[in-house]
């Protein structure tokens, strides 16, 4: 990504304190979420990147400094790091908009390289985890292992990978963590004879309990195919306005007799990110043969000016040639409405499959990244034989 530079006010002096790698943390209720960020100058101006792997560096969009105080900003999620120097510290503050509000959370950050320790044997492989939550339980499997630097590991659910956490491992415990800009979470836990327990930790203040025992092989998750349910007895009904105010609806022309994808996304989230390049390669891939793809925002603020700009940006950065339509807010309530014929519509993203008359032949709750190995590989099977076979399929419309 090329780095936009913004450069104020700097002097000399706040080059070679600013510089360098920087061991950063969001303090949570719950402890400190880890993570790095990278600061740099030359004539070109300022940049930064912020990791919690070697593999998942986030270039800043921007990096603006001010006398003793920098601004790191991360446009695709409208959110920013203001900190300033003070010492050999960094001390400030994130702020997003966040899937369901507004969030500040304190920031710190210390120079130099954080110490990388191994994890021991017993805590390595895959587990099979049960979150309790208000209302009952939800299945998870951790994956842990070793890495080039050190103990790392992430959290699947039924309809998506969290993505590399990494963190800090002593004996038999650990707290480990993910911050891309959007996501903050912070996993804690400790073994207990053969029994793995601790805290899910979800932004500033939330938090769930789990228990984990080592797996079997058995089939733990729910299937993404289970999650939401719809009503296939006549066509998806949908009428959005796109990003010129325009109405798109169901029953337009362009959709008589097409297979269609609706993708219902939202800019604030990054799996929503990761998902994209594969929604790109099937379009390219099937739209000569009689594919369409829609995007439907969910958004965070409500605020349609807010919205439309984030969703903009969103185009611009995959260059994306189909419409994105702004469905609404991204709470439950608000997607219920907007869709009512689907039940239980709760995942980022979903991928609704329409047959050429219009009704829904599939929906696939989320997405499992490339981390994932063969469980992605699947999903991306699975999703091309059900075009080619819907593609198939005559042309006879209900829409």
């Amino acid at each position: 990504m090329k780095l936009l530079l913004l450069l104020q006010a700097a002097s000399p002096a706040t080059v070679d304190p600013l510089a360098g790698t920087w061991q950063a943390a969001l303090d949570l209720a719950g402890g400190a979420l880890p993570f790095e960020v990278t600061i740099s100058h030359s004539d070109a101006g300022w940049r930064g990147e912020l990791s919690n792997l070697p593999q998942s560096w986030r270039a800043f969009s921007a990096v603006r400094v001010t006398g003793d105080t920098v601004v790191l900003e991360m446009d695709d999620y409208d959110a920013t790091i203001t900190a300033t120097l003070q010492g050999d510290s960094l001390r400030g503050y994130y702020h997003n908009v966040g899937s369901n509000g507004p969030r500040t959370i304190p920031f710190r950050a210390a120079k130099g390289a954080r110490h990388r320790a191994r994890g021991p044997r017993a805590l390595l492989g895959r587990w099979d985890v049960t979150y309790f939550q208000e209302g009952g339980t939800s299945p998870r499997v951790f994956e842990f292992r070793n890495g080039q630097r050190g103990f790392e590991g992430t959290i699947i659910s039924s309809t998506a990978d969290y993505g590399p956490f990494m963190g800090e491992v002593r004996a038999d415990s650990f707290a480990i963590g993910l911050f891309d800009g959007s996501f903050v979470y912070l996993l804690t836990g400790k073994l207990k004879g053969d029994t793995l327990r601790g805290t899910f930790h979800a932004g500033l203040r939330s938090q769930t309990q789990w228990e984990a025992i080592r797996s079997s092989g058995k089939r733990h998750l729910r299937s993404p195919a289970e999650i939401t349910q719809a009503d296939t007895t006549e066509p998806l009904r949908f009428a959005f306005p796109d990003l010129q105010g325009q109405m798109v609806r169901h029953d337009d022309p362009r959709f008589k007799g097409k297979v269609v994808l609706l993708e219902v996304f939202g800019t604030w989230c990054p799996t929503c990110h990761d998902a994209t390049p594969e929604l790109l390669r099937l379009y390219r891939r099937y739209h000569s043969r009689g594919l369409e793809v829609v995007g439907l925002a969910f958004e965070a603020t409500g605020d349609t000016a807010v919205d439309a700009r984030q969703v903009r940006r969103y185009r611009d950065k995959f260059r994306i040639p189909f419409p994105l339509l702004l469905a609404g807010t991204s709470d439950t309530e608000s997607m219920a409405d907007a869709l009512p014929q689907l039940q239980e519509l709760t995942a980022f993203p979903t991928t609704i499959f329409l047959g050429r008359d219009g009704r829904v032949r599939r929906v696939h709750a989320g997405f499992h990244g490339l981390a994932t190995g063969p469980q992605h590989r699947q999903m991306v099977r699975d999703f091309e034989r059900e075009i080619e076979k819907l593609l198939r399929e005559g042309g006879n419309s209900e829409r």
